[in-house]
């Protein structure tokens, strides 16, 4: 069973967020609550919480040096701070600090799960009514990382538009560090972005060489490549076989199992 801290000075927010998830059926024994800071270092060194729910401020305190003194006393907690802005500063000190994730408030109990099933493996009670389903490039569900990540996840993938999403784009877009973005990106997933853009980009490819009968080099303009033969190198490095190679096989996939040619051929 598992111990949450929720550590906010204003009394609605609290309530607000004791009242965000079904505690119980996600395994939560003890859910504490503290309004100051001086009150939230006792009840954590009391119940050592296997998550905490951290507001930015704390009245004349820091939230992140909450978390500080915390993570120094070895209590092993995941730290999830809220704050009212998304202020890539205050982002970067929420990282530094050791806080796992930083959520907007009012918090979206979907966003406040997510946090809890990414840094608690067996808490994975009360599954949200519709899942996103895996993604395809990296197999699992975007519902377990973070709102950031599954931001950027719909931004590179599905249809990919004539100019490649890039970190600075969305990181512009966003008002934030991109540096920033790509480390929780990295965090959340294990893949790097550019190589996450890369695989949704040579994936969409795939499907329209197979399944169409455009040009190739219409087919690269479409997935972002203005020179055909930088796409033509990308995509037999990441495939194995030509744009060309892969579409001689295209024909046998209608019947007789010829789907099952193609992606032996392409993988």
């Amino acid at each position: 069973m598992y111990r949450l801290l929720i550590a906010d000075g204003d009394g609605g927010a609290r309530a607000a967020l004791r009242s965000l998830l079904p505690w119980r059926a996600y395994g939560f024994e003890t859910v504490a609550e503290a309004d100051s800071y001086a009150a939230a270092v006792d009840r954590a060194l009391d119940i050592r919480p296997d998550a905490a729910l951290v507001a930015l401020r704390l009245g004349e305190r820091s939230g992140l040096e909450l978390i500080r003194r915390l993570t120094e006393a070895g209590l092993g907690t995941a730290f999830c701070v809220l704050a009212d802005s998304a202020e890539a500063g205050d982002m970067l000190r929420a990282m530094r600090a050791g806080a796992r994730d930083y959520l907007l408030t009012p918090a979206d109990p979907e966003e406040v799960r997510a946090f809890l099933e990414r840094v608690l493996p067996g808490c994975t009670g009360g599954a949200p009514d519709a899942s996103l389903g895996a993604d395809e490039i990296l197999g699992t569900d975007p519902a377990r990382f973070s709102a950031l990540t599954r931001k950027m996840l719909l931004l590179a993938g599905s249809d990919m538009p004539a100019a490649p999403v890039t970190l600075t784009a969305i990181a512009q877009s966003l008002h934030m560090n991109g540096k920033y973005l790509g480390r929780v990106f990295l965090r959340d997933t294990g893949m790097r972005f550019s190589r996450y853009v890369t695989a949704c980009r040579m994936e969409r490819a795939r499907r329209l060489i197979a399944g169409t009968s455009e040009k190739i080099s219409v087919i690269a303009r479409t997935v972002g490549y203005s020179q055909p033969n930088r796409f033509y190198v990308h995509f037999k490095s990441y495939f194995g076989v030509s744009p060309g190679q892969l579409r001689a096989f295209a024909p046998s996939a209608e019947g007789d199992g010829g789907e099952d040619l193609v992606r032996e051929v392409a993988f």
